[in-house]
């Protein structure tokens, strides 16, 4: 009982019976078992992580903001990869749930698996993405207003002929762009060139042979506005292949910002998402909500992101 308080209420041992308590753990090798622990106190304090892509630097660096945010309320995070596959976010659920997560924070690419942790009625935070017909606790960022200042600065910078490399129109983020691009041309009087919207489904190897195609074509755009950091590579690398200068032959924008944008020249303009944010207030709903899993009403945070300007979208006189 004395190694149990000593380990568990310390508050409660003496200072000299817990040195030597701890000098014996150490001589033992010994490790309490945070199974047992978990069986008494009915909680794990461990938090799942369901994340759709972990080559997008954007969500390496929202993982980074959970687990350093997890790790100070004295919780140890799970992580799951699921290359935007249903099945495997669906499977990713299933064995964080068996493995009796106190919680879940998941960038969802499926209604199904969200309803499938409401049935279960986890302690769940959507992050990112959301669905209008579900009560869920969320934090996401304004894609319709970073997708606007973006739109409105390429248009500033006199350019009509505008071509945008986005996803399938599914996901919550990917349909706020489009909406605040189109709302931004539509406010200025410009019409949208329809061969020039292009699904590249959020990959590198799609956007590259996109943006190959578009470049090589007549009546090509004057500028890109790619939907993600992984397109913006792809779109780089296709112009450098055509042998071609970003902003002198053709002007770049992006959503979030790609690797290494401080020392790469021309700096590309950006919307930068105040990820730390997105990452720390994701963790405390969720903490929030594992430790007060009786409360009805629902959190909702919307974040504001940022137009970063840089050299990569010239002016046309």
């Amino acid at each position: 009982m004395t190694v149990s308080r000593a380990l568990n209420t310390p508050q409660k041992v003496s200072a000299k019976t817990t040195r030597r308590i701890r000098k014996v753990m150490e001589e033992l090798g010994y490790q309490p078992s945070q199974v047992a622990r978990s069986l008494v106190k009915r909680r794990t304090n461990t938090i799942g992580i369901v994340m759709p892509d972990i080559k997008n630097t954007f969500f390496n660096s929202w993982f980074r903001s959970v687990e350093d945010s997890a790790r100070q309320f004295g919780y140890t995070t799970f992580l799951c990869n699921t290359d935007e596959n249903p099945d495997d976010e669906m499977k990713s659920v299933r064995t964080l749930l068996s493995h009796r997560v106190d919680g879940i924070l998941i960038v969802p690419h499926s209604e199904e698996s969200v309803r499938y942790l409401m049935r279960a009625k986890a302690n769940v935070v959507l992050v990112d993405r959301v669905f209008d017909s579900m009560n869920v606790d969320s934090v996401s960022t304004d894609h319709y207003y970073g997708a606007v200042k973006l739109t409105e600065h390429m248009i500033a910078q006199g350019h009509k002929r505008i071509g945008v490399l986005k996803g399938p129109g599914v996901l919550f983020p990917d349909r706020e762009r489009y909406r605040g691009f189109g709302h931004a041309m539509k406010e200025n009087g410009i019409e949208v060139v329809r061969e020039h919207i292009r699904n590249c489904e959020f990959k590198e190897s799609l956007a590259f042979d996109t943006v190959k195609e578009m470049l090589q074509a007549g009546n090509r755009p004057t500028a890109l506005f790619s939907f993600n950091s992984l397109m913006t590579i792809g779109a780089i690398k296709a112009i450098n292949v055509l042998g071609m200068k970003i902003p002198a032959d053709i002007s770049l924008v992006c959503y979030d910002a790609i690797p290494g944008n401080d020392i790469f020249t021309p700096g590309i303009t950006h919307v930068i998402q105040p990820i730390e944010e997105l990452g720390t207030d994701a963790t405390k709903m969720l903490i929030r909500r594992i430790e007060n899993p009786k409360r009805k009403a629902t959190e909702e945070i919307f974040l504001k992101p940022k137009l970063v300007i840089r050299e990569s979208c010239r002016k046309i006189p």
